[in-house]
């Protein structure tokens, strides 16, 4: 691909991610109305769609992000993308780890390992994690999780499917979004913005966490209970 190439399909791929930005604001909405109306029901029905709506905008931003105008050669590009087709994590860092090559050689970079190390991390839990669930939902999966052969229920995602709720998947999307300001800083400034930038973004992703580490559905319904919501 030229740079005029990439850059085409970044203005392309990030009308998607706006239009999918749009149909998460159009879900959460959805679902406060039917908390307001303790309907379980499409409580549960809108909060699984929540849930893949999260996989469908991360996956879009993965591809925005790595034809961020500037950023990774064609060659690279490639690279990340034949990463992804072996597995989503392994695109990820692939993603990251050639990102984190602009900045320095990070593997014998102590800090910088540390800094790529803790982005690793995150994608681990809040973007690798969450695509597992995802796939059970996309294979009719809503309440019971089977195992990889198919032959047998697999607790621990069936007592996550059970437990999902709108707080959790949420808490994905923000995540996500703190994530992006880094990945962006990396990818378009490595030099400068992402040295700037980072710890910022990160501390404000360590407040976020905090600040909700104790939000639940309960507390989410109790709120919404105190302002009826007319839709």
């Amino acid at each position: 691909m030229t740079r005029t190439e990439i850059y085409e399909l970044y203005v392309l791929q990030s009308k998607n991610v706006r239009q999918l930005k749009k149909v998460q604001a159009n879900l959460n909405k959805d679902i406060n109305f039917y908390i307001n109306k303790n309907d379980n029901f499409q409580i549960e029905l809108k909060t699984k769609l929540l849930a893949l709506l999260y996989s469908t905008l991360s996956e879009a931003q993965f591809i925005q992000f790595i034809h961020t105008p500037d950023g990774y050669t064609s060659t690279e590009i490639s690279e990340i993308k034949s990463a992804k087709n072996r597995s989503l994590e392994e695109g990820w860092r692939e993603l990251i780890d050639k990102a984190m090559s602009k900045v320095g050689d990070w593997s014998n970079n102590p800090d910088l390992l540390n800094r790529r190390n803790s982005i690793i991390d995150i994608v681990k839990e809040f973007i690798v994690k969450p695509s597992i669930l995802r796939n059970k939902i996309a294979h009719g999966q809503w309440q019971i999780a089977l195992n990889r052969e198919n032959t047998n229920k697999n607790e621990e995602l069936t007592e996550k499917l059970e437990t999902l709720n709108v707080v959790i998947v949420s808490k994905w999307f923000d995540i996500h979004q703190f994530m992006g300001l880094i990945i962006r800083d990396l990818i378009q400034s490595p030099s400068k913005g992402f040295h700037n930038n980072y710890w910022t973004n990160l501390i404000k992703l360590e407040q976020y966490l905090n600040d909700t580490n104790d939000r639940t559905f309960e507390t989410k319904r109790a709120l919404l209970m105190r302002k009826p919501i007319v839709k």
